[in-house]
C-alpha cells in the first residue's frame, strides 16, 4: 500500500489523536504532504493548523501591520498550494514556506505598505485574532479546487443549469427556462438534484463546501 493511499482519507486527519501521533515533525509532515497531493481537504487543513504560527512569527518579526500580516499570510499559503508538487523533498518544507513567507514579506516592504512597531504580545495577541478565518479563507481555496473538478464530472445539462443558477447574477426561473428550453415548473426540481449529484461526487467531508 503506498503513502498516499494510507494518507488521503479525510477521517484521519479528523481524529482527534492526530496531532499527538507518536511521529516527528518531518514524518507528519511527509504524510500531509502526500495527501495534500492527492486532494485531500482535511490534509490541506491539518497542514494549516501546523504550519500556520511559523507563519505569523515570520511575519511579526518584518513589524508588519496587522492587515499586511494577513495579505502575506494568504498569499505565502496560496503559493504553497500553487506549487506543491514542486516540493522534491516534503521534509524541506518549513525551511520553503519560511523562504516563501520572508519574500512576500519583503514584497509588501517594498511596495510601501504599512508596518508599525509594537510589542511583541502585543503584536501576537493582535494577529492570532483573526488567524481562524484567515486559514479558513485558504482552506476553501483549497476546497473550492475538488468542487471544481466534481462538477465538471456533472451531466452537460447539469452543468449548464447549475451554472446559470450558481452565477453571481443568477437570472430568474423564466430567464432560464428560456435559455435552456425547459419547462418553468422543473427547474427546481432539476436543480435541486443536479445539487445532490454534484454533492455525491464530493467526499463526505465537504458538506457545507457549497455555502
Amino acid at each position: 500500500m503506498t503513502i498516499a493511499a494510507d494518507v488521503s482519507r479525510d477521517s484521519d486527519f479528523e481524529s482527534p489523536g492526530w496531532a499527538q501521533q507518536s511521529i516527528d515533525e518531518s514524518e507528519r509532515t511527509r504524510r500531509l504532504v502526500a495527501a495534500c497531493r492527492n486532494d485531500c481537504p482535511m490534509a490541506w487543513r491539518a497542514l494549516i493548523e501546523q504550519y500556520s504560527p511559523l507563519v505569523w512569527a515570520i511575519t511579526h518579526s518584518f513589524r508588519l501591520s496587522k492587515h499586511d500580516c494577513e495579505d502575506v499570510f494568504q498569499s505565502s499559503w496560496a503559493n504553497i498550494v500553487a506549487h506543491l508538487t514542486d516540493l522534491q523533498s516534503p521534509e524541506r518544507l518549513r525551511a520553503w514556506l519560511a523562504t516563501t513567507v520572508r519574500r512576500e514579506c519583503l514584497k509588501h516592504l517594498q511596495r510601501g505598505t504599512r508596518h508599525v512597531l509594537v510589542e511583541d504580545d502585543a503584536a501576537l495577541e493582535v494577529v492570532g485574532a483573526d488567524s481562524d478565518a484567515t486559514a479558513h479563507q485558504v482552506f476553501r481555496r483549497v476546497a473550492g479546487h475538488q468542487v471544481r473538478v466534481a462538477f465538471q464530472q456533472l451531466p452537460e445539462r447539469d452543468q449548464r443549469l447549475l451554472g446559470l443558477l450558481m452565477s453571481d447574477s443568477a437570472p430568474d426561473y423564466t430567464t432560464v427556462s428560456g435559455q435552456l428550453g425547459l419547462p418553468r415548473g422543473s427547474i427546481g426540481p432539476l436543480r435541486s438534484r443536479a445539487l445532490n449529484r454534484l454533492r455525491g461526487l464530493l467526499p463526505p467531508a465537504a458538506e457545507g463546501w457549497m455555502t
